[in-house]
């Protein structure tokens, strides 16, 4: 019951993940904060139910992930070269897939590459995305202003640096929902 609610809310927050990507370069800490606290509720509700498997090595292999995959982005964010909500929920994700979690890295990897090679197409699809999405929350607001949506980044003056890597951080996660 609690495994499939939380696969549920991982997929919306995924979800959400792709789009405040794609407009606005920004993956949300409590976004991630929620998704590491749904995390840790799953692992107290098998430990209550007295699932003893917890304790197996998916554990220990899902958090050595995540702290590989925090050090490593550490450095990469230093850099400059990744963003630092990447970072933070590719481990958290780390730690959802467990013994899964290189696995996850791999696809999520492979993933970003493709985005790269097809980064004119991507930039095509985010000025569509963010004209859409500015419309409609524009048609709310005359109703509710409340629900007037900032300006997308890539609706600004310049176009936005970088891959929104919380696509592929998506995509590889779906692939290990499918898959798992």
């Amino acid at each position: 019951m609690f495994a499939a609610s939380a696969t549920w809310l991982l997929i919306a927050a995924l979800i959400w993940v792709v789009i405040s990507d794609l407009l606005y370069r920004r993956i949300s800490n409590g976004l991630v904060l929620g998704l590491l606290a749904v995390w840790l509720a799953g692992l107290v509700w098998r430990a209550c139910s007295g699932d003893t498997t917890i304790w197996s090595t998916s554990l220990l292999c899902g958090v050595l992930t995540a702290l590989a995959v925090l050090l490593v982005g550490l450095g990469l964010f230093v850099v400059r070269w990744v963003g630092a909500g990447d970072v933070k929920l590719m481990a958290v994700l780390s730690l959802w897939f467990g013994d899964q979690g290189l696995n996850f890295l791999l696809v999520t990897s492979m993933v970003g590459g493709v985005l790269a090679l097809a980064l004119p197409l991507l930039r095509v699809f985010e000025l569509w995305l963010a004209r859409a999405v500015l419309g409609f929350s524009q048609a709310l607001a005359l109703y509710w202003p409340s629900l007037l949506m900032p300006v997308p980044v890539v609706l600004g003056g310049s176009s936005p640096q970088g891959i929104p890597y919380g696509l592929a951080i998506a995509a590889g996660a779906a692939c290990m929902l499918y898959l798992g």
